[in-house]
């Protein structure tokens, strides 16, 4: 009997993780709301390194698409090695970091509240530098996450994203999906992903595609095959597979896409069948119930939400424990990758 990993044992806490969240940020996400009601803000300003620099890009679609805000992921390095003074004055500046710990991003944070922007810390570690940089902080309430890949920080910073936005805008169809949140990534962890463990077993690489809400999750899932399982995954925006991207295509060449019940399913759907018949290995995570495409290699189900926005936290959920087991198949620890440590500190 193969012994459960540390990945997959703190990915199976992401639903208590969520609920918690839920229940003990609400009084500090009102807060926020009400401070930045009070001020015309002209843009928002993402500040990540790793799995929660996708955190940051689902972020700018959500800010984007929810409260008509144009946001941008910061170059760190603007600020920590060319020392660049941002115009910031009342916009909304958010550092995402699961340790707070990293010199860039607290450098980015502070130098945000010197020009007169609203800072916001999301971070797991309350203590960390980066919380006491930030005017508001709202806790992840992950607790403490020990394998090296994060799983359940990462789904409790998107979680905590949509929570600030549905209070801030009191969206109440919004706010009932994230409370059946936890249920749904309770079901999502029994989903049997095992036909893509299949595919991916002995490759050195694949494509991750998704679009909208699920090209960030593309991403993460694209970092943890190759911090876990040593393939080379390239994630990309299904809008730009079109392009460069399609000469990669070859006959049994594996390609992962990620899609939701939203405007982007049809054109996802169209290239999924348009991949399948150039040849590729298609995996196409699906939330259960959604009519198939009429050409895939393999369907990997998940459990829909009553709002499209919240599927892609769903669809992470079912694929941490898949990458995980995959990693194991591969020989690999996906609890201690090679080379890599659980804080990074970049300057």
């Amino acid at each position: 009997m193969s012994t459960v990993t540390l990945m997959e044992k703190e990915a199976a806490e992401s639903p208590s993780v969520i609920k918690k969240q839920l229940q003990e940020n609400q009084e500090l996400c009102l807060s926020l709301s009400k401070r930045l009601h009070n001020i015309d803000v002209p843009f928002v300003l993402t500040v990540a390194r790793g799995s929660s620099d996708h955190a940051a890009n689902f972020a700018k679609y959500i800010f984007e698409t929810q409260l008509n805000l144009a946001t941008a992921l910061a170059a760190p390095s603007v600020t920590s090695i060319y020392h660049s003074k941002l115009k910031l004055k009342n916009a909304l500046v958010i550092g995402l970091s699961q340790s707070g710990q990293s010199p860039d991003v607290c450098e980015v944070m502070q130098m945000a509240r010197q020009q007169g922007a609203i800072t916001l810390a999301l971070v797991n570690q309350t203590e960390s530098p980066l919380a006491k940089i930030a005017e508001f902080v709202l806790p992840l309430q992950a607790g403490k996450e020990a394998a090296v890949a994060a799983t359940k920080s990462f789904i409790a910073t998107l979680a905590a994203i949509l929570h600030f936005v549905a209070i801030y805008k009191q969206d109440n169809a919004l706010l009932a999906a994230l409370e059946e949140l936890p249920e749904c990534l309770e079901q999502a962890l029994e989903s049997n992903w095992s036909e893509a463990m299949a595919v991916l077993q002995d490759v050195d690489s694949c494509l991750s595609i998704g679009r909208g809400y699920g090209y960030p999750i593309a991403q993460e899932a694209a970092l943890k095959f190759k911090e876990t399982c040593s393939i080379n995954a390239g994630a990309f925006s299904g809008a730009e597979v079109m392009h460069g991207p399609l000469a990669l295509v070859k006959p049994h060449y594996p390609i992962m896409l990620f899609a939701q019940q939203d405007a982007a399913l049809s054109g996802l759907l169209e290239l999924t069948e348009k991949l399948t018949e150039l040849g590729a290995q298609t995996l196409l995570a699906l939330p259960q119930g959604v009519a198939l495409p009429k050409k895939c290699g393999h369907i990997l189900n998940f459990p829909a939400s009553s709002h499209a926005i919240v599927e892609p936290i769903i669809a992470i959920q079912a694929a941490y424990p898949m990458i995980a087991r995959l990693a194991t198949a591969r020989g690999f620890d996906p609890d201690q990758p090679k080379n890599l440590r659980k804080v990074t500190k970049t300057l």
